[in-house]
C-alpha cells in the first residue's frame, strides 16, 4: 500500500507551509544582523596571532538553511596540515581563550579540543580543524566539514532552502533532530541531503512514508558500490566521502519514528499536526503518576563528565540492566534516560510490570524423553522441590534471589556501573523533584502515552 498525500487536500498544505515558514525562517533583518556580527568574528579571528590560515563559517547559517530560532554559529579555523597535533591543540586552545576574553567560554573535549562561549547571546563554537586538499587526506573527521559546506553552496537551490528548513522543524517536533548521542537522530546535513535527493519537503515526507527498511540512498550513482560496506538500518553515502554512512547517527527507533511522523502527516498536512504536544505537568501530577506506575530511577554522579561520554555509558548501562532484570522475571516495560549538559546527575529511569517479585518461582525443564537434557536439569537444578515430573515434562521450585527489584538494581549496579550511583523507587522518586525540578519536564515526555503526532 502506497502512503502519499490527498490530491484535493494540496490546498491545505500550502497554507501550512505558509503558515510554518512565517515562524520558522529567519526574517531578512534578522538575516543581516547575523551576517554583519558573524563577518565581524571571522575578522576578529583573522587578527588574532596564531598559526591559523583562515577562519570559516560552517552549518546551517552559513548554508542558509538555519531555523530563526537559532543563535547558534560554528567557525572553524583552518590550520596548516603538517601543524604538529600538540601544535594545533594548544594554539587552538589559545586562540579561543584571546578571542572569548571578557566573555562566558569554556573547554569542550570531543575528538581533541575547543573552545565555545556566549557573545551577545549567541553560542559560538570555535573548532580548530586542518586545511586539507581532499576527504581522502582527513587528519581529524571536523576536517571534513568544509567539503561539506562547499557541496551544498554548490548543489543546494535557493529555493530548496525553507524545504529544509520544513524538514528540521518537523523532525525537532517529533523529537528526532540532533545526531549527537541523546538523540540519535537527523542530522542538519542529512536533512539538506534528503531534500536534494528528493526535492522538497512533501515529496520527502511522500517517499520516506513508504521506506522499508533497510532503506539504501546515494546521491550520485556512481557511489552505489559503496553502499556495501554499511549494514545499518538507514545509510545515505556522504556524497564528499564515500567511506562515510551521513546516517550513522540515526537509530532504528528514530528512523521508525520518522516513518510514522511522515505517514501521519500525509493524513493531516495541517498546522493541527504541530500542536499536539502534552502539557507540562505540575508536582501533584507527578506524585498520581509515581502512586500508580511501578518506577524505578538510577541516579548517577556526572559532574565534570563529557555529554558524549555520560551518554554513551548511560545508553549501555540501561541495556545490560533491562537485559538482567528480564532474567529475573521483571518486565521493563519502559525506560528513559534523562541528562542535561552540565548538571550533576543523570538518570535512568525504568517503568516495570511490578516492584516486587514472589518469593518462589516454577521452572519448566526439559521434556522426559529429551535424556541429554533430562540430565543436565537435574544435575543443575538447585531446587528447592523438584525435580518432579508433570505431564511429559520436568519443573522444579526455586526460591528466588531477589524478590524486591531496587535490592536487585543496586546489587546489579555495584558491580556493573562504574559510575556512583543511588536507586530510587516509588515515594522515593519524589525526592528526585525536590533535588531537580528540571526533572518534571522529561516527566511529562515519559508519562504520555502516544506519540506527539499521533
Amino acid at each position: 500500500m502506497y502512503v502519499g498525500i490527498d490530491k484535493t487536500r494540496l490546498d491545505e498544505y500550502k497554507e501550512t507551509r505558509k503558515k510554518l515558514l512565517t515562524v520558522i525562517k529567519p526574517t531578512d533583518a534578522q538575516v543581516q544582523k547575523e551576517k554583519e556580527f558573524v563577518s565581524g568574528l571571522l575578522k576578529k579571528v583573522k587578527e588574532l596571532s596564531g598559526p591559523h590560515i583562515d577562519a570559516v563559517l560552517v552549518g546551517s547559517n552559513a548554508r542558509g538553511t538555519s531555523l530563526k530560532e537559532t543563535k547558534d554559529f560554528d567557525i572553524f579555523v583552518l590550520y596548516p596540515k603538517d601543524l604538529k597535533k600538540e601544535d594545533f591543540t594548544r594554539c587552538a586552545l589559545e586562540l579561543g581563550e584571546k578571542f572569548f576574553k571578557g566573555y562566558f567560554s569554556e573547554k569542550v573535549y570531543s575528538e581533541h579540543p575547543y573552545v565555545r562561549g556566549v557573545i551577545n547571546g549567541y553560542k559560538i563554537d570555535l573548532v580548530p580543524a586542518y586545511k586539507v586538499d581532499s576527504t581522502d587526506n582527513l587528519i581529524s573527521s571536523v576536517d571534513r566539514t568544509p567539503f561539506h559546506l562547499e557541496f551544498l553552496l554548490r548543489n543546494l537551490k535557493e529555493s530548496q532552502k525553507d524545504e529544509v528548513r520544513l524538514l528540521k522543524y518537523f523532525l525537532k517536533y517529533i523529537g528526532a533532530y540532533g545526531a549527537d548521542p541523546q538523540y540519535q537522530g537527523f542530522s542538519g546535513y542529512l536533512c539538506e541531503l534528503l531534500i536534494l535527493y528528493y526535492g522538497d519537503f512533501l515529496k520527502t515526507l511522500e517517499k520516506v512514508g513508504n521506506w522499508q527498511t533497510p532503506v539504501r540512498i546515494v546521491l550520485d550513482q556512481q557511489d552505489i558500490d559503496a553502499l556495501a560496506q554499511f549494514e545499518d538500518a538507514l545509510v545515505v553515502i556522504d556524497p564528499v566521502d564515500k567511506k562515510r554512512n551521513a546516517a550513522s547517527a540515526v537509530s532504528l527507533t528514530q528512523l521508525s519514528r520518522f516513518i510514522a511522523a511522515s505517514r501521519a502527516f500525509l493524513f493531516n498536512p495541517t498546522t493541527d499536526f504541530f500542536s499536539k504536544a502534552p502539557k507540562e505537568q505540575g508536582y501533584h501530577q507527578l506524585v498520581t503518576w509515581v502512586n500508580n506506575t511501578p518506577i524505578v530511577a538510577i541516579e548517577f554522579e556526572v559532574k565534570d563528565m563529557l555529554k558524549d561520554i555520560v551518554w554513551s555509558k548511560l545508553r549501555k548501562f540501561s541495556a545490560r540492566l533491562v537485559n538482567a532484570l528480564e532474567s529475573q522475571k521483571f518486565s521493563v516495560l519502559k525506560l528513559g534516560i534523562y541528562y542535561e549538559e552540565r548538571e550533576d546527575f543523570a538518570y535512568i529511569f525504568l517503568m516495570t510490570d511490578a516492584l516486587a517479585q514472589p518469593k518462589l518461582e516454577k521452572v519448566i525443564g526439559p521434556f522426559v524423553s529429551d535424556m541429554p537434557n533430562s540430565q543436565k536439569f537435574i544435575d543443575s537444578s538447585k531446587a528447592i522441590y523438584g525435580p518432579y515430573i508433570q505431564d511429559d515434562r520436568w519443573y522444579c521450585i526455586k526460591a528466588r534471589k531477589f524478590t524486591d527489584i531496587k535490592e536487585f538494581v543496586i546489587d546489579f549496579s555495584q558491580s556493573n556501573f562504574d559510575i556512583k550511583s543511588s536507586v530510587f523507587a516509588e515515594q522515593e522518586i519524589i525526592k528526585l523533584y525536590t533535588k531537580n525540578t528540571k526533572v518534571l519536564a522529561y516527566f511529562t515526555d515519559f508519562f504520555y502515552p502516544r506519540e506527539t503526532f499521533l
